[in-house]
């Protein structure tokens, strides 16, 4: 068995610090939605280029996913209340199913 050792600590605490900053910024872009605000395809443009920039890791792969379905949602005109259900994904580390 490994045992955790400070980088692998610190790396952990780093990602669920990103992961709440990302929830945190996924819920100002929903109230902007709302608010006629935000177009979604400029929107989805933009997560595509920041989802670009991800390491593509194992750590990352369940926070790729939940943004990548949650796009899906923007380009296919998914109902705001069903996105931001998504967004709260990304807190708790994706789908357990």
């Amino acid at each position: 068995m490994q045992t955790p050792t400070l980088e692998t600590n610190a790396s952990s605490i780093e990602f669920d610090f990103v992961k709440g900053h990302i929830a945190a910024t996924m819920t100002l872009i929903h109230g902007l939605i709302d608010q006629g605000l935000i177009d979604r395809d400029h929107l989805d443009t933009f997560f595509g280029s920041f989802m670009d920039d991800l390491p593509h890791s194992r750590e990352t792969l369940g926070l790729r996913l939940i943004l990548d379905q949650w796009r899906q949602g923007l380009r296919d005109g998914q109902p705001e209340d069903e996105l931001k259900g998504q967004l709260f994904e990304v807190i708790r580390g994706g789908r357990k199913n």
